[in-house]
């Protein structure tokens, strides 16, 4: 997907201007229109509790997949504010940390989702029921929900084991 351009640096020299209408010095200023964020990062940690090594974002939190994804690169859940309420996408864009491999990022058909090996990636928000959210980072409460979420491996591969 392209994105519009305006002229170069005009964007920074807004931030800088406003930065300085702040107090900060010329440093700061300097600093506070630094390179733009690149996204999230989606990294690999090994999990002790499935022995396994899955995906997480730059904060630690897990990645969960939807098997009712399909074809890939297609989310089935974000068009659905149900399922989102429970499932948050991972909104683009995304570069890879640690671990992960940036040929397998990708995003979902509509651009939406982050996609993982063509897996689009969620995080698990809980409720309706279905148990607690991950409030912390190496958390797995949505691990095998349904029998459908399962977190996946920096190779692309889905794990069903359950803690």
């Amino acid at each position: 997907m392209a994105r519009k351009r305006g002229r170069p640096g005009a964007h920074a020299v807004t931030v800088a201007l406003a930065a300085l209408a702040a107090g900060l010095t010329p440093a700061l200023a300097v600093a506070a229109v630094a390179e733009p964020s690149k996204g999230v990062v989606v990294k690999a940690v090994y999990n002790k509790a499935l022995k396994a090594t899955i995906l997480v974002d730059g904060r630690g939190f897990t990645l969960y997949v939807w098997t009712a994804d399909v074809p890939k690169n297609t989310s089935v859940c974000d068009p659905d504010p149900g399922c989102t309420k429970l499932w948050q996408p991972l909104s683009p864009p995304s570069t890879a940390g640690p671990g992960a491999k940036a040929s397998l990022l990708g995003t979902s058909t509509d651009g939406n989702v982050v996609t993982y090996a063509g897996h689009p990636l969620y995080f698990f928000k809980g409720g309706a029921g279905i148990g607690p959210a991950d409030k912390k980072p190496g958390q797995l409460n949505g691990q095998g929900v349904y029998q459908v979420w399962y977190v996946i491996t920096p190779k692309g591969t889905l794990i069903k084991k359950i803690p």
